[in-house]
């Protein structure tokens, strides 16, 4: 907190650089309210103006802040024959040094408008209302009262509360920092605040390794299976850098030499300290974040403690105040762990083929288009027997979806071969997942699927429905209206579908099902596939969000339907096929381009979806044969 209360005492100068907002955010028992304390004392004995403090409630400001600021007033022998005493002193106003010094509340607007400031300072800015009575923001409010001083500075502390915020690596520094998400993923107002500044983090520098790193919860460490007490006597944080076991009694040690440090500076141990280089972000925002690992109140083994007491009630309520309140880390509803972090999707499941090379166990090629207001994203997948699956392309098709454009865009995609190989079936999202923001036109994918209907299926979703598949029949055209010629909808389970994903993920490789992807696979491709996790909240499943961007895990979804009609998972293996006097007479693998393929394929397995379904289309038919393109039927 000293880089906090430093800047706001020097009139906001911080690092030869003048901003004109300071932002923290920390966990609970960090020493926020004496940091404000501290700084209103200073200012009111060495440079004296007027001072505006802005707490959540009037209950806070009466029973909470008003007696500490008095206990402050009348114990620091400088201030205390500066207090004008009497009548006109108040609850909500005091007078020192011949300034007021006025207390106000997130709910009142008058108060906010009252009397200019040259200081002001918002305490608890996540419990403030977003709109103070139709007058505006508190923050707005209160910077509108600093306007006739020059050095005027506001100060916003507080917890935070509810976001979906991730991490990345810095390259340059070898820190990894929070990054920066986008606005509809934070509830949490002060969060907000903090990532429009500069960002800085306070980093620690390991006992161990002298290398520095952000202390944040994926860093506190516990014995596997360890109750809350036992966690409370045993825990550690882990140097990311070393693995070096760092217990309480290193905090001390870790808190003098650590510092504050934000994208584009980097941080090194040098003569048993730290040395900084490079500059943050322009802005006239300094914003800091603590974890509530650094607070010298609270040990690390309570926080461990404090947070495995939450998780095993299955409170979310409670694990959200674990979080908030403990480490200073937003929340966002998490499920089991059952989902891998993207690096070991990427570091597990790579095979060494490229994109556009079709793996020689493939028998069925489909595809799987997630449909978005101004672009289309989509995934082909290839599937051999028992669902085993290849990833062999994917991409972003840009122009507003209720253009003809980017439709043709896809019909490029969806016709044109891949290693010899027609795509067999596609199924195209028109409201795949419920209240979606940016869904695009479903009518227009109604309509489209009109043109396609030999190859292409619209879909819908629910989160849960008794058939994981079913279609229907539906007669609309692309602005809404009824028309002649119906096309077939199929309605889908999203939880059956993206489970099955998950499932897939989790497969060992070396067994039937197993889940592929090719080795110039993209980051943002392996973080969209794990971009939200099942939980179960009042008996329903429900599937929540790890990241913004999830238009990937929608096309494996569609992809992982799209087989299933199909019955890829009970097409058996060469194995299986040997094993079966009855079976195939030579295990299923592409045709070579231009050549016949001859395979006897019995009635059991037929039945079980290894040749075209007896209940197909003769539209459909004649639509598959076109698109074999001189290939033996």
């Amino acid at each position: 907190m000293i880089p906090f209360s430093s800047a706001l005492h020097d009139g906001g100068m911080y690092r030869n650089r003048r901003y004109r907002r300071a932002a923290a955010v920390t966990a609970a028992q960090s020493g926020k309210s004496d940091n404000m304390l501290d700084v209103i004392g200073a200012r009111l004995d060495q440079r004296p103006a007027p001072i505006l403090y802005v707490g959540p409630t009037a209950d806070f400001i009466r029973d909470q802040f008003e007696p500490r600021l008095m206990s402050l007033l009348d114990e620091a022998q400088t201030l205390a024959a500066k207090v004008i005493r009497g009548r006109r002193m108040k609850k909500t106003l005091k007078h020192v040094a011949g300034v007021p010094v006025r207390l106000a509340h997130g709910g009142s607007s008058s108060a906010l408008k009252s009397d200019p400031a040259a200081l002001a300072l918002i305490d608890e800015y996540d419990e403030m209302l977003s709109n103070v009575k139709g007058q505006g923001d508190v923050l707005g409010l209160v910077e509108a009262r600093g306007e006739t001083y020059a050095d005027f500075v506001t100060g916003v502390v507080s917890t935070c509360s509810r976001g979906l915020i991730v991490t990345d690596l810095d390259d340059d520094s070898g820190l990894r920092f929070w990054s920066k998400a986008e606005p509809d993923d934070i509830e949490s107002a002060i969060w907000s605040l903090w990532q429009e500044g500069t960002r800085h983090h306070f980093a620690w520098p390991c006992r161990q390794c002298e290398t520095y790193f952000v202390p944040r919860l994926d860093c506190l460490k516990w014995p596997k299976g360890a109750t809350p007490a036992r966690a409370r006597a045993e825990a550690w944080v882990e140097c990311p850098h070393c693995g070096g076991v760092l217990i309480e009694d290193d905090k001390a040690w870790m808190n003098a030499r650590g510092d504050m440090v934000a994208p584009g500076e980097t941080i090194r141990f040098v003569n048993d300290g730290p040395e900084i280089a490079g500059a943050p972000v322009e802005t006239s925002t300094l914003s800091f974040w603590t974890s509530g690992l650094c607070s010298p109140f609270v040990t690390i083994g309570q926080r461990a403690e404090t947070y495995l007491t939450a998780l095993a009630s299955g409170d979310h309520s409670r694990i959200q105040t674990a979080l908030n309140a403990s480490f200073g880390e937003c929340y966002a509803i998490a499920g089991a762990g059952d989902v891998p972090e993207w690096e070991d999707v990427k570091a597990t499941r790579i095979l060494p083929y490229k994109r556009g090379v079709v793996p020689e166990q493939t028998l069925r090629v489909v595809a799987g288009v997630d449909v978005q207001g101004t672009s289309l994203y989509f995934a082909i997948r290839a599937f051999g027997a028992r669902g085993t699956s290849w990833l062999i392309d994917y991409g972003q098709l840009f122009g507003p979806t209720d253009d003809d454009q980017v439709w043709n865009d896809l019909t490029d995609v969806l016709m044109t071969p891949i290693d010899g190989w027609q795509i067999e079936r596609c199924l195209i999202d028109s409201g795949f997942r419920p209240n979606k923001k940016n869904p695009g036109s479903e009518h227009r994918v109604y309509s489209y699927v009109h043109q396609m209907s030999w190859l292409c299926h619209a879909t819908k979703g629910k989160d849960v429905a008794a058939q994981p598949y079913r279609t229907a029949k539906i007669e609309v055209k692309k602005d809404g209206s009824r028309s002649k010629k119906s096309i077939e909808m199929v309605h889908l389970s999203s939880d059956f579908f993206k489970s099955l994903v998950m499932a897939r993920l989790r497969m060992p490789l070396d067994q039937p099902g197993a889940f592929y992807l090719p080795e110039d696979i993209s980051e943002d491709y392996c973080r969209q596939l794990v971009s939200e996790e099942r939980i179960v909240v009042d008996g329903k499943p429900t599937w929540i969000k790890r990241q913004r961007d999830n238009h990937y895990l929608d096309c494996e979804a569609l992809c992982a339907a799209a087989a299933y009609s199909l019955n890829v998972h009970r097409i058996p293996d060469a194995s299986e096929a040997k094993a079966d006097p009855k079976g195939p007479t030579v295990p299923p693998r592409r045709p070579t381009k231009g050549a016949p393929v001859e395979v006897r394929i019995p009635a059991k397995a037929a039945a079980s979806g290894v040749s075209i379904a007896s209940n197909e289309s003769t539209s459909h038919l004649r639509g598959l044969g076109a698109r074999l393109n001189g290939r033996s039927r």
